[in-house]
Formats: structure tokens, sequence, C-alpha cells
């Protein structure tokens, strides 16, 4: 059976409007009969990375959210919120997530329960969330936004499973897989363990430049992408953005290990042909895409490291607890980072709500990253 992936063309965050649209794919384009039954309890699991308003484009618009769920609630399906934002690991932290971006209001409007943490479930080699362990029995409904990543380059479907890990169990991750390619693997070994009924990515207004968090920008393509698989679903996304798939390394990890076959994929689109070539990916990780003989010596002259933004920094502490190898510390009431520790994971820039962490990068490491940019920009992708 072809993998189905839907790109809807919807340009605001209307409820009325979403909701519609969403619901006639999934019925027209989709088994639905197949996917649920009566009975099952639907979890929508949105990108909650941090306390952010909606219009920062940093979490799953809570439109979409409410939307989606009263699909289900209509149905007569008891519908449930939930996600493991990285430094955010206690009942009041998460309570704090689901406030500031919105969730926590279109529970109480709408009738969904949000689910908060208590004990981790190993499942394989990871320790999941309880309520993403298969004992539980939810029916995920996976709900990116659609972002820029440091690391990852690209972040959607597969990679919002990244939070069904609990708590500050990511940290540690990013710790044993510094690079890039170590990274994807685990990834790619998450999407094959953990398996959404249906993937649907908030590209309304995405996130592009040096996501996922603070340090990107509001960039609006007026899409939303249906997929019953979050790896294809990530496939037709990064050729609508013009991402060469060896540029894009959950896709290229999975080329590589055989998970795609582009005749196995069906993509119904509102928007055929159309590309957005102008969305700005993150500064790449150079030395990701070098031989790995070559890396110690390349290490020597292209240097980045992330820095501390003293004006933008509140010393709320978050970016010291989340990250991995114990490298960042409070000294004379200063934000200090021991670049002996750093494996450049880039948490600390990804958790921090102020964005106050910035990449520093030497002068031949910017030659480089123009130069692999203009690469970028001549490689053409497959059309949608």
């Amino acid at each position: 059976m072809k993998k189905k992936v839907v790109v809807l063309k919807i340009d605001e965050y209307d409820v009325d409007v979403i909701k519609d649209k969403v619901k006639n794919a999934m019925f027209s384009h989709f088994s639905f009969d197949t996917l649920f039954s009566i009975g099952d309890k639907i979890l929508l699991k949105p990108n909650l990375l941090m306390p952010a308003a909606p219009d920062e484009a940093i979490a799953t618009h809570p439109a979409v959210i409410e939307a989606v769920g009263r699909i289900f609630k209509e149905l007569g399906f008891s519908v449930f919120i939930a996600d493991s934002p990285g430094g955010f690991s206690s009942y009041k932290d998460v309570d704090s997530v689901y406030e500031a971006t919105g969730v926590r209001r279109v529970s109480q409007t709408a009738g969904f329960e949000l689910l908060y943490p208590k004990e981790s479930v190993l499942c394989g080699e990871f320790p999941l969330s309880w309520w993403a362990s298969a004992a539980e029995k939810f029916k995920m409904i996976n709900m990116p936004k659609l972002k820029t990543h440091e690391i990852m380059v690209l972040t959607a479907a597969v990679k919002n499973l990244y939070g069904c890990i609990s708590g500050l169990y990511k940290s540690r991750l990013h710790c044993l897989y510094p690079t890039t390619e170590k990274f994807s693997d685990i990834i790619v070994k998450l999407y094959k363990l953990i398996t959404p009924s249906l993937n649907i990515v908030d590209g309304i207004v995405a996130l592009e430049g040096q996501g996922p968090a603070k340090t990107g920008k509001p960039k609006k393509l007026g899409v939303i992408v249906i997929g019953d698989d979050a790896l294809y679903t990530d496939y037709v996304i990064g050729r609508l953005l013009n991402l060469a798939p060896h540029l894009n390394p959950l896709i290229k990890k999975a080329k590589e290990s055989g998970l795609i076959d582009q005749e196995q994929l069906q993509v119904i689109s509102e928007i055929p042909d159309v590309k957005f070539t102008d969305f700005k990916f993150p500064h790449p990780f150079i030395l990701n895409y070098m031989p790995s003989f070559m890396s110690p010596l390349l290490k020597l002259f292209l240097k980045f490291k992330p820095v501390v933004n003293p004006k933008k920094c509140k010393q709320c502490r978050l970016c010291i607890k989340v990250c991995p190898k114990g490298a960042i510390s409070m000294q004379e009431s200063k934000v200090v980072i021991d670049y002996k520790k750093c494996i450049m994971c880039m948490c600390c820039s990804e958790m921090c709500r102020f964005g106050a962490i910035d990449l520093k990068k030497s002068i031949l490491l910017k030659i480089a990253d123009l130069l692999q940019k203009e690469k970028r920009g001549k490689n053409e992708c497959h059309k949608i």
C-alpha cells in the first residue's frame, strides 16, 4: 500500500477553516475507519518545545491543535494532549508550557484533557513518557511545527517523536550522539519504534533561520501537510522547501537505510509544482558534511561555539540544567561556558527562552558557510 501525503493550502489560523479542510482530507485520502475505532483514546502530540507565544512559531499553533481535536471530539472520541519538553520535567514546568503556548485555553474551551509527567516506560533503548508507551493504547496524532533545526537542519514529523522521550534524557542522548550523523541514527530508531496514526504538520507559519527556538524567524508558508507515515511526510516537506535530500540529514540517513521508496509515495497537493525557494535554513554544521578523517585538522580552523549574549541572558539557569556535559555554570553572576567540555550539541541555544545563546563562527567557517549556501542554492529537487 502506498504512503500518502496531502499538502493543503491554508493561509490563516482560522479554526473552522482548518477543521473543515483537514477533516475532508482525512476522510477523502486516508482510510479513517481502518486507522480509528469508536472508543479509541486520541492523543494529540504537538511540538511544545518551551513557553512561547503562538505568533513566535516555535510551538504548534493552538488553532491547529483545537481544529484537529474538535474533529475527533465531534465524532465521539476522547481527546488528550501531551508533550515532554526537554528542560521542563515537572508538573509545574509542563503546566507553564501549556499556559504560554495557548494549549491550556484550548483544552478548557474544547474539552480536551492535558497529560502531565509521571513515570517513564522503557521501550527498546529509550525511556518514553508514560503516555507514549504502547501499554497506554493511545492513538497518536503527531502534530509538529515545521521548523529549522541547528543540528538536523529541518525538524518536522519524525523529529517531533523525540518529544516522546522522557524529560532530561534527551540531553543525555545529545551527549552520547553529538554529531548530526549519529543523532540521525537515534531519530531513525525512534521512527521505527513509534508509529503515529497520522502526522499533521503545522506549516501555516513556519520557523526559518536558526531554529528551532528563539533565534529562528517566523516565515509564512500557508500549508498544512498530512501524512500516514512520518518519514514520507518529512520527505515531501523537504522537497517542498527545495532542500536537496543529501543536505537533509534525516532523509539522507533514511535513504542509506533503504527506508524510502519513491515508487511507494503518493502526493496529493493543492499547490502542485510549487517550491519555497527562499526558505532560510540554519548555518550548516560544516564538519558533518566532510570526511571524518579530515575533521580533527579542520577543527583547528573551522571553529564554532555557542556564546552567551549578556544583554539577553536572564540567568534563569535552564541552560545549566539541560547541558549534557555539565559545561555551563554560573561564575560571578554570569553564565559561563567551558569550551573544553562543550560538544556543540546546541541544547543550550535550543532551550533558551530568551534567545540569549548565539553561534559564534570563525572567519574560515563563515566562508565555508557561504560556499555551502551557494551549493545548496544550485541543487534542484524533484517536483512534487
